[in-house]
């Protein structure tokens, strides 16, 4: 994915300064988990595909103010995200995503009861947790970044992580998973 063997810093100069060929890296390297991040989060594939562009305008326009001082460039991107989501919940007046029993997306695999069961544990956590959750295990973003985005410290995301893991494994019993 790194076409001159450049670390992704030496990328983000090059995107900087204008090379599209970086920022088509970056796009490349980046888009997959952050679109699946976005239509976990939205709940609806084109909203999704949407919110992505406009994640990805603003992040270009706000480029040239990146500086990597200890915040990777991916937990940038996704605290971009992440506010271009409540921006699009605003303009739909709600402060708070949809509910996930109003927007369903259909299970694609056979295993659609086990899905709507964990849809339903998951149902149970706050929407802090389930945040939290879809920029660990969604977005695949180390527990750093997940603090990061989430504006707290990395000890503070690893404990809520853990309870909010012990809290979904036991909705899951009550749900006899």
């Amino acid at each position: 994915m790194r076409p001159w063997g450049s670390s992704e810093r030496d990328i983000i100069r090059r995107a900087q300064e204008g090379d599209r060929a970086a920022i088509t890296v970056l796009w490349d390297a980046h888009t997959p988990k952050l679109y699946g991040y976005l239509c976990h989060t939205l709940r609806d594939p084109v909203i999704a595909e949407d919110v992505l562009q406009q994640t990805w305008v603003q992040a270009m326009e706000a480029l040239g103010g990146y500086r990597d001082r200890g915040v990777p460039f991916h937990a940038w991107l996704f605290a971009i995200a992440r506010n271009v989501c409540r921006q699009h919940w605003r303009t739909l007046g709600r402060e708070v995503p949809l509910d996930l029993e109003t927007h369903d997306v259909p299970a694609p695999n056979r295993n659609h009861d086990a899905v709507l069961t964990v849809d339903a544990a998951l149902r149970t956590l706050t929407e802090e947790d389930r945040e939290l959750l879809r920029l660990r295990y969604i977005a695949d973003l180390p527990i750093a970044s997940v603090a990061r985005v989430l504006g707290i410290r990395p000890i503070t995301a690893r404990v809520r992580l853990h309870r909010t893991l012990r809290r979904a494994r036991a909705a899951l019993e009550t749900h006899h998973v």
